[in-house]
């Protein structure tokens, strides 16, 4: 299988090359990822006529990936990936991430993650955003993310690409057997825009303060931000809304169709 691979932490985070080593024993891999930071921009699309990119080395290891570093949007490089502008390898799945840090709930509305999964389906190609909660359990756990993209991709990686919808995947920051299992869920009430207070200052100056809430005792049973807090590797579809002629891009959640449900009985736990 062919992959393009994505992220909106840029070229040098650690996610996104956890998530190559996962792939890359599955087939070839074309990174094309934004050269810095661009977490929270969506699905924009760069407002320049001309973008620079850089060819990047691949360690040893990595022989089967190539990776590219754009200046520009998740969207952008999820675009120009699947142009055939960077290299002429048909893409048969994109995955955008692993991104550091839950994209659940409405949060789907502004991450980058999911913004690059959102126009690789826009144009065609099958998609995968995945994020991992950080900031807990001594350390990062990006082994743990990596195997659950190695086996979402060999268990239902057929069915994702016959779907006409994108999944988006969040993974707890624990080790491999500490894992639940895994839950189809639909999307929280969560969004990060609760964590923001904005006020103008003494000197006229506006002011964005980034504050912590506790919300975990809010989340509805069955919802992404639920299933992770409780252990579980939450897998979303997300399906457009059909008008007329084409598939337009209002979300809503959605059962997974089979066989999602055999997947749920033998992940986690049962040493994926």
């Amino acid at each position: 299988m062919n992959f393009l691979l994505t992220n909106d932490d840029g070229i040098a985070a650690p996610g996104l090359w956890a998530a190559a080593r996962a792939l890359a024993p599955l087939g070839r891999v074309l990174i094309a990822a934004p050269s810095s930071n661009y977490s929270g921009y969506g699905a924009a699309l760069p407002p320049a006529s001309e973008i620079s990119f850089s060819l990047r080395p691949s360690p040893r290891d990595l022989p089967f990936v190539t990776a590219f570093a754009i200046d520009g949007t998740p969207a952008t490089c999820a675009h120009v990936g699947l142009s055939g502008a960077l290299s002429a390898m048909p893409v048969d799945l994109v995955i955008s991430g692993i991104n550091a840090g839950l994209n659940v709930g409405r949060d789907v509305f502004l991450s980058g993650t999911v913004g690059a999964a959102l126009t690789a389906r826009i144009l065609g190609r099958p998609a995968i955003a995945i994020s991992m909660e950080t900031g807990n359990n001594g350390g990062e756990h990006w082994d743990t993310a990596g195997a659950c993209l190695a086996e979402l991709v060999q268990t239902i990686g057929e069915s994702i690409r016959l779907d006409d919808a994108p999944y988006n995947v969040n993974v707890p920051n624990r080790p491999l057997h500490d894992l639940a299992g895994v839950r189809v869920t639909s999307l929280s009430a969560h969004s990060c825009l609760d964590n923001y207070r904005l006020l103008v200052n003494n000197d006229g100056r506006l002011h964005v303060e980034r504050i912590w809430q506790e919300r975990a005792a809010q989340h509805a049973h069955g919802t992404d931000a639920w299933a992770v807090a409780n252990g579980f590797v939450s897998l979303t579809r997300l399906r457009f809304l059909r008008d007329a002629s084409h598939e337009t891009s209002l979300w809503r959640s959605d059962q997974a169709p089979y066989p999602m449900p055999a997947l749920a009985a033998n992940f986690g736990r049962s040493g994926v």
